[in-house]
C-alpha cells in the first residue's frame, strides 16, 4: 500500500491547491463587497507665488511658480473596512493639462487611515501638504485644472485599487510678480 509520507504529500498537497484556490476567490470578490462612502471636498482659496528657494540642487526653483490651496475636506470612510481591509490610503491630487504634456498629476496631501475611528476625515481651511508646482516652472498654460479625492483600500490578501471619489474644478491663476521700481 501506501507509506506514511506518500499519504502526508497527498494530504499537503490537496490542502495547498485548496487554499491557493480560496485566495484567488478572496482577491478576485473582495472589490466587489458594496461600500458607500461620503464625502465631500470644497476648495476654498488658491494662491500663487514665486520665489521659494525649496530645493538646493534645484537652481531654477526660485524663479518657479508655486500654488498654495486652503480646502475643507469632510469624509466617512468607515464604509470602506471589511474584513479583508488593513488600512485605507486617501489622497488629493491636482490633474490638469498642458501644452507640453497632455496629462499633469500632482498629489498635495495624503493620509494613512488605520481603523475606524480614523475613518471620518474633518479638515478645516486645511493647506497642501506637498508643492504645487508646474515642470514648466510656471502656470500658464495650465487648464482643465481638476482636484481629486482617492481613496486606496489595502487589503490583507488580494490586490489594491484606486477609489476616486469626489472632484473638483480648479482655476490656478499666475502668480503677480513685484513691479520694479526704477
Amino acid at each position: 500500500m501506501y507509506n506514511f509520507v506518500q499519504r502526508l504529500s497527498g494530504v499537503t498537497s490537496f490542502a495547498m491547491t485548496t487554499l491557493m484556490a480560496l485566495v484567488v476567490v478572496i482577491s478576485l470578490t473582495t472589490p466587489l463587497i458594496p461600500s458607500a462612502p461620503t464625502q465631500t471636498l470644497t476648495l476654498l482659496n488658491v494662491h500663487t507665488t514665486t520665489g521659494r528657494k525649496m530645493d538646493v540642487h534645484d537652481v531654477d526653483s526660485k524663479n518657479a511658480e508655486y500654488a498654495r490651496l486652503t480646502f475643507d475636506l469632510d469624509a466617512d470612510l468607515t464604509s470602506m473596512f471589511n474584513w479583508n481591509t488593513k488600512l485605507l490610503y486617501a489622497f488629493v491630487t491636482v490633474d490638469y493639462l498642458t501644452d507640453d504634456f497632455s496629462t499633469n498629476t500632482v498629489v498635495i496631501w495624503d493620509r494613512l487611515v488605520k481603523s475606524k475611528k480614523q475613518a471620518k476625515l474633518k479638515l478645516r481651511k486645511h493647506h497642501n501638504k506637498y508643492l504645487l508646482r508646474n515642470f514648466a516652472r510656471t502656470f500658464e498654460g495650465v487648464s482643465g485644472a481638476n482636484m481629486t479625492l482617492h481613496v486606496n483600500p489595502v487589503p490583507y490578501l488580494g490586490i489594491m485599487y484606486d477609489t476616486p471619489l469626489d472632484s473638483i474644478g480648479v482655476v490656478i491663476p499666475r502668480a503677480v510678480k513685484p513691479v520694479e521700481n526704477s
